[in-house]
């Protein structure tokens, strides 16, 4: 581990900063110029674009030969940076399953229902099926378990998006197929949709907690809450959140002061900043094979790793599912697909957008960040894991042929330590890891949760980079309606419907109250 910098660290000299600029510069891909169009939305929101344009051009200017290199000073690099996450550089119990043990397994002919997706949604599918009474599940996976998203993310469970942020994106885009509405009757739908995705997601957070202590999972959990950095400019738009979600009976939401986010995770501020309060962190990759592994216990349930799924037909009253090595017949699938869906289903092109985010380790780091909180600036995102610091940024949309690519930004990356620097204090640092990963987006930011084709198809997905907040109460929902069990029902069509995505103007909407 790199030593810690016990005075203040020195200034870059004009010939590293120009070697550093010129690596920068070099290094730079398709993506990065596509990162910068989000990044002018995100940093000055509703300016001309003209205007955005020169600021950015400063703001570069500045990174690029002032910031980045000063940070830089007291930062090594790995001779090969790997583009394995952390999360995913454990040892992964299921790893090459079945054929690690039995090269000569082959798949069923037939079964009760397949799940195509081995992350946090068909891990946890899996897993409630092994809790109730039912026929056979196989569970296919392109990969490795937890080799996409699930395994490459921040290692935060999120409580969902906070009840303002999903009635924003909701209203923001009900205009499109509900011109029929009047701004005031928007308005109280949009309030509808975040009341049930919140709700629902309140309940997913509590499910998870209690079945890493039912079960004794290993999977580094704590759950000391989210601390979300505001600007400036964004401190009355802070205080209408947290307004709107208490009055709306969501307490988890809450503005502090930068003193309070000093206290809990070591980062300084100018300004207040939002605090999810019931939030955790986790090793994502160990919940997915805890519960697969878990799931696996019961002779009903199979998984196959390494086995992409090419197509799905109907086959009268079934499913053939073809798959690279032959094909299984089912009654029911749930796909657990995510930003891949897709490239399995072209329905969702234009409809389930691969957005792309980014994250990096490094060994060493600041002694002022706290463990066990998840923590996120105005910039990105942080975490003090292992015996160094989990940082990202990024939220790129892509073409849904580059869902699950790993091409990180090295500038992102470089921009992200030199951000760890500026918030925790100047620290000796030794990057060993880069890496970036897919989630998927729907147009309002709000998931889909039901059958997607008529029948006996369903899909748990556009849980939008929150998929911690979204999956394991989806997936219970999902294996009671496939096993005709009544309970609970928390993803009501007229809100979660795939119909909502795929055919607006047939959905049917909620009524509004």
């Amino acid at each position: 581990m790199p030593p810690r910098l016990d005075q203040k660290a020195p200034r870059a000299s004009p010939v590293f900063r120009l070697k550093v600029a010129a690596g920068l510069l070099t290094g730079l891909h398709g993506h990065d110029f596509a990162a910068a169009r989000s990044y002018l939305e995100i940093k000055w929101p509703g300016q001309p674009r003209p205007l955005q344009i020169l600021r950015f051009m400063g703001w570069g200017f500045r990174q690029t030969f002032i910031e980045i290199p000063d940070a830089l000073t007291t930062v090594t690099s790995a001779k090969a940076v790997s583009t394995t996450s952390i999360w995913l550089a454990a040892t992964n119990p299921l790893a090459n399953h079945p054929w690690a043990k039995d090269p000569e397994a082959t798949l069923p002919q037939q079964v009760d229902v397949v799940v195509i997706g081995a992350g946090f949604t068909g891990a946890a599918c899996a897993y409630h099926w092994s809790k109730r009474k039912g026929g056979t599940m196989a569970v296919l996976e392109m990969n490795e378990a937890s080799s996409g998203s699930s395994g490459r993310n921040e290692g935060t469970i999120v409580m969902g998006r906070f009840y303002a942020y999903a009635r924003h994106t909701v209203l923001k885009h009900l205009d499109k197929f509900r011109a029929d509405l009047t701004p005031e009757q928007s308005g109280r739908l949009a309030s509808q949709f975040a009341a049930a995705y919140v709700k629902a997601a309140y309940k997913n957070a509590d499910m998870i907690q209690q079945t890493i202590k039912d079960e004794g999972f290993d999977v580094d959990y704590a759950r000391n809450g989210w601390v979300q950095g505001r600007s400036v400019q964004a401190q009355e738009a802070l205080d209408e959140s947290v307004r709107l979600g208490r009055e709306a009976g969501f307490d988890d939401w809450v503005k502090i002061p930068p003193k309070q986010v000093l206290e809990l995770t070591g980062m300084s501020l100018d300004h207040s900043a939002g605090f999810s309060q019931r939030a955790g962190s986790w090793h994502p990759a160990k919940w997915v094979w805890s519960l697969l592994g878990r799931a696996l216990e019961d002779e009903r349930i199979s998984f196959f790793s390494n086995t992409r799924v090419t197509d799905v037909l109907t086959e009268g009253d079934l499913y053939e599912v073809r798959t690279t090595r032959g094909s299984i017949r089912a009654k029911y699938i749930i796909n657990a697909t995510e930003s891949y869906t897709a490239l399995l289903h072209p329905q969702f092109i234009g409809r389930l957008h691969p957005t792309q985010t980014q994250g990096g380790y490094v060994e060493g780091g600041p002694d002022s960040m706290k463990r066990d909180i998840s923590i996120q600036s105005t910039e990105g995102w942080f975490g003090k894991h292992h015996d160094g610091v989990i940082f990202g940024s990024d939220a790129t949309r892509i073409s849904y042929r580059g869902a699950g690519r790993i091409k990180p930004s090295h500038f992102i990356t470089k921009y992200m330590i030199a951000e760890v620097q500026r918030r925790f204090g100047r620290s000796r640092m030794n990057l060993t890891r880069e890496w970036s990963c897919t989630a998927g987006f729907t147009d309002d930011e709000f998931p889909i949760v039901g059958v997607m084709d008529g029948r006996r198809q369903y899909i748990i997905a556009g849980m939008c980079g929150s998929g911690s907040g979204v999956h394991f109460n989806a997936a219970r929902h999902v294996v009671d309606q496939v096993l005709g069990i009544p309970g609970p029902d928390d993803y009501p069509r007229e809100y979660f419907s795939p119909t909502r995505v795929l055919d607006p103007r047939g959905h049917k909407w909620p009524e509004i109250v």
